[in-house]
């Protein structure tokens, strides 16, 4: 429970549609009912007075005793005086052109409120404001005084117009106000200056409208005749000038006026008049001093006045409520700041009444008709704890208990010994069936699932989409309603409904609830293949529950087939241990959805190609089914991927000019290579080759790795460099403005030295570094993208070449994560950094030097050097065959052993990476050449030579092929580096060395 938080104790709505301001609230006995007890009073622009009582907490329908709509239109402002002197109060309501007087009675036993007109004042200008008092000292009585919007004051004694006076020098109305003991009104102008005018002067001025004197008549009056000529004619025309009692220069529009006794010590005959300013509350005497000025950190919206609590006697001191536009309440007692609460309304108008049940209630109303009562303070307690006398512990009791609930935590799977987890009795089925297919484009703007199509998805690459449908069954006696289904799709997918509400799920698993998940396509490159699908609900018994689903979507939800192409800068060169077949049969779905150009360009290719040599088509008779060449490109022209195959040995070269574009490919053809095989050889007697393998056995691409990690890094950096100089800038900023505001402020400013250009100037060098910065956050976001593609076929690559098994992929792969996450000082590359100090002191350590090293803090890194140098000896340490994880770990892992340890990594699931193959446990032909220890930073170095025998020499083809047989490749060309380098000269991907 918050002290400063305003209490809810009634509220209502007054209306809909209605609008309200600032005078259009009124808390007062308005019924002159013989206790005392007053009424909220309300009056909106649409002309409906309504009249609450309220009687306890919470509304009720008798809390409204009057609801009345008005026949003068909206209703401006609201008074409650003694206007027909005859004993009482009346409600007067001011009308854009016409003012009302009502007596308002109570009828039956003061369950509702009956209104009489009384009399009505038409007015011949458009009223703005009024105010009211014993004017000129009138006993008995209260006089009525009406603002127009042209400066025009209207002065009503009862039934009667008194007169009309015009205000000198007006432009627009302000606040309007009457001081009683000094019988003066107090208004403020368009010149931003608070003016008093005896009630006395006003009434002895000149009724007409007096011009201001244009600039050439006072020039020239005043030169030729001075002073006395310009009085000579002001008396000669007869009219005598309004004139004010006293001035005083704000400096700031006044929002409003208060009249009441706000500072101590003040006399019967003395009063304080409360101005409330845009950013200062002034409080100045009855003869126009100030004696009190407060600047205010907030943008105040309304202020009342109200007598302090235990000096409710006519005459006593008042405290001030103000209420602001962040929907706080501030009271103040003299210049000290006594409370402050927040509200739930935005209030224009605030009062403070005594109700029924609850004295000293804040009434609150904003502009859309909300009212509300309100309190400060805490809730009391209703059932206050007692204390009791203490009994002596049973601690025989709390041991028994401890054990009991120890048991219990372990049967669940919790605490040291736990070695299984119970799941509960209910559960959620959710199965999720994946097109192959794009979605058949789309005629109308209205989907079979009553879902409009976005405007910015429908335009992103022809509005091309794929809907997966996901089945839902719950089991267990569950019965849920309102599931709601979280959508997360990674770029450059986007899912057209991110969240799916499931009003009521099947119960059978024979008949499931089906949901259906649109994803729309985007232009770029993925970073993953995989979309999660978080299903939240909570049980009948309130137990929230949830549950995810990770769905790998199909390579055409990204790419698609396109004419060969021949040219490529980035090479990778993958073998099997199986004789290859033909691309057609591995990718025949994404085949079938090619258009009719791809399709013949892929069967007729073999003849444009040179009879097929370079090819290997055996001739140019295949079709696409029997096809040695395959070409994607993802959407948007984000790049191209090649895959070639050569007949002779197994072997697969995929090659693109864009490095990154290239895992997904590689990824998608292991998986369906591996699922390939496994439906040919199942029901068959093991092959002689053994298990179906993807090895990699030339040189990583460190090199190109690296300078992706150097570009993303030199980003990070650009954009720490920018925030530090607009920190700077914004410092310099504020320093001018400081200085300004005190040269204004000073009552002898000194000059301001260029201080206004220097400010100019430090503004526009702050928007072009705020512009700088935005261009900088989007190159990192590309190249985030960039660097996490890189991962992804690094990763792959790292697995088939030191023959990796799923656990230590995994573990990999969480050391180099390939989501890239950066931070505001640490990013991707020190999370990297520190994930390969780690694996160099635990698993990949070769003494107990190594592993007793201590660990440095995790600091913001000034380069890549580090990043590099622990990445190539993780990787030349993988070579010499020292595994990421034990045998006892890999046996382990997931499932700990009964007596065991606990592996160090978590096992997971590898839903997201589709190339999840079994691997040799062996690399061929890896030896260390070389290490240099120390502290860690060393470059290093491993020969890649192929066991096998090289493939048959194929001469290139006319159209310029690279050879697909990969036979006769020399050292010189960078297919084959007889020395590939792992660590910093790792092997050139840019030159083929893939």
């Amino acid at each position: 429970m918050s002290l400063f938080k305003a209490r809810d104790w009634w509220q209502t709505q007054c209306g809909h549609g209605e609008e309200f301001d600032m005078y259009c609230l009124l808390v007062a006995n308005i019924d002159n009912d013989p206790t005392g007890q007053v009424k909220i009073l309300t009056g909106s622009f649409s002309g409906f007075l309504r009249v609450y009582l309220p009687r306890d907490r919470g509304y009720k329908a008798e809390d409204l005793m009057l609801e009345m709509e008005l026949e003068g239109g909206p209703v401006l402002a609201l008074a409650a005086g003694r206007f027909t002197g005859s004993g009482g109060l009346q409600l007067a309501v001011l009308h854009p052109r016409k003012l009302s007087v009502y007596a308002v009675a109570s009828q039956g036993g003061g369950s509702y409120l009956q209104l009489a007109r009384l009399y009505d004042h038409w007015l011949e200008h458009t009223a703005a404001n009024m105010t009211y008092g014993p004017f000129n000292g009138v006993q008995g009585c209260d006089y009525i005084c009406v603002q127009s919007y042209d400066g025009q004051l209207y002065f009503f004694e009862a039934e009667a117009q008194a007169f009309t006076r015009y205000l000198p020098n007006f432009l627009v109305p302000g606040p309007l106000a009457y001081v009683d003991v000094s019988d003066t009104f107090i208004t403020c102008t368009a010149a931003m200056e608070l003016e008093a005018y005896k009630y006395k002067v006003i009434a002895a001025a000149s009724a007409e409208k007096v011009a201001a004197p244009t600039k050439d008549l006072v020039s020239s009056g005043a030169s030729a005749a001075g002073p006395a000529a310009t009085s000579t004619t002001a008396t000669a025309s007869g009219t005598k000038k309004l004139q004010a009692d006293w001035r005083v220069v704000l400096g700031e529009a006044a929002i409003d006026i208060r009249v009441g006794r706000f500072s101590q010590g003040l006399s019967p005959h003395q009063a304080d008049i409360i101005v409330l300013g845009e950013h200062n509350l002034f409080v100045l005497s009855s003869a126009g001093q100030i004696t009190f000025q407060k600047r205010l950190e907030y943008h105040p919206a309304c202020c009342t006045t109200y007598p302090v609590p235990g000096a409710k006697t006519p005459g006593g001191a008042e405290n001030l409520l103000v209420a602001t536009h962040t929907k706080a309440l501030l009271v103040y007692r003299t210049s000290v700041l006594s409370w402050a609460a927040k509200a739930d309304l935005q209030p224009v108008a605030v009062a403070v009444a005594d109700l029924p049940t609850m004295r000293g209630a804040v009434v609150m109303l904003d502009d859309a008709g909300g009212l509300a009562a309100c309190y400060l303070g805490t809730e009391p307690l209703l059932n206050p704890v007692g204390f009791t006398e203490c009994k002596d512990l049973d601690y025989e009791a709390i041991a028994r208990e401890h054990r009991q609930l120890a048991q219990v935590i372990r049967e669940h799977g919790g605490g040291a010994g736990g070695t299984r987890l119970v799941e509960p009795p209910e559960k959620l089925i959710m199965r999720a069936q994946v097109p192959h297919r794009l979605d058949q484009p789309r005629t109308h703007s209205m989907n079979g699932e009553g879902l409009e199509d976005l405007s910015s998805l429908s335009s992103a690459i022809g509005g091309k989409r794929i809907t997966v449908k996901l089945y839902l069954a719950l089991q267990g006696g569950l019965s849920v309603e309102n599931l709601t289904l979280s959508i997360t799709a990674p770029e450059p997918l986007t899912p057209v409904a991110p969240e799916i509400v499931v009003p009521n799920v099947s119960t059978s698993p024979v008949e499931p609830t089906v949901a259906l998940i649109t994803l729309a396509t985007g232009s770029g490159l993925p970073s993953s293949a995989t979309a999660l699908v978080v299903a939240t609900f909570r049980t009948p018994g309130g137990e929230p529950r949830c549950q995810r689903l990770d769905v790998v979507l199909p390579l055409c939800a990204f790419c698609q087939v396109i004419p060969p192409v021949k040219n490529a800068e980035y090479k990778v060169t993958l073998s099997t241990n199986r004789a290859p077949p033909p691309l057609g049969s591995l990718f025949e779905d994404i085949l079938a959805a090619a258009p009719p150009g791809v399709a013949q360009a892929l069967s007729g290719g073999a003849a444009a190609m040179g009879a097929g040599a370079a090819l290997g088509l055996g001739g140019g008779s295949g079709g696409s089914g029997t096809a040695t060449v395959l070409s994607f490109q993802f959407y948007g022209g984000a790049g191209d991927v090649t895959i070639l195959v050569s007949k002779a040995g197994g072997r697969y070269r995929i090659q693109s000019d864009v490095l990154e574009a290239m895992w997904l490919i590689a990824a998608e053809l292991s998986s369906r290579l591996a699922k390939y095989y496994a439906e040919a050889e199942a029901g068959l007697p093991p092959a002689s080759e053994g298990p179906f393998t993807v090895s990699y056995e030339d040189a990583l691409p460190l090199d190109d790795f690296f300078e992706v990690v150097e570009q993303h890094f030199n980003v990070r950096q650009r954009i720490l460099q920018l925030r530090t100089q607009l920190e700077d800038r914004a410092v310099q900023f504020r320093n001018i403005e400081k200085r300004l505001l005190m040269r204004f402020k000073d009552k002898n400013p000194a000059p301001l030295n260029q201080l206004d250009l220097l400010m100019d100037e430090t503004y526009g060098s702050i928007m072009d570094l705020g512009s700088s910065m935005e261009a900088a956050q989007a190159d990192l976001a590309v190249r985030s993208r960039r660097l996490s593609g890189c991962v992804q076929l690094l990763l792959l690559l790292v697995r088939w070449r030191f023959a990796l098994n799923e656990a230590e992929f995994a573990v990999l792969k969480a050391c180099i994560s390939p989501q890239v996450i950066d931070g505001s000082e640490i990013g991707w590359e020190e999370i990297t950094e520190a994930a390969m100090t780690h694996l160099l002191r635990t698993c990949l350590a070769k003494s107990a030097k190594e592993q007793a090293v201590q660990l440095t803090p995790l600091t913001a890194a000034k380069d890549t050097q580090r990043l590099r140098k622990h990445v190539s000896l993780v990787l030349e340490r993988m070579a010499r065959g020292m595994r990421l994880l034990t045998p006892g770990e890999v046996v382990g892992s997931g499932n700990t052993a009964l007596g065991g340890q606990r592996p160090l990594y978590r096992d997971y699931s590898l839903a997201d990476v589709p190339h999840a193959v079994p691997v040799a446990p062996a690399v061929p032909g890896l030896t260390v050449v070389s290490e240099e220890d120390g502290s860690g930073d060393a470059t290093t170095s491993a020969a890649a030579t192929p066991s096998r025998s090289p493939g048959p020499v194929m001469s290139p083809g006319s159209s310029g092929w690279p050879d697909p047989g990969f036979g006769a490749m020399s050292p010189g060309s960078g297919e084959y580096q007889a020395m590939a380098r792992l660590g910093m000269d790792g092997g050139g991907g840019g030159s083929g060395g893939g």
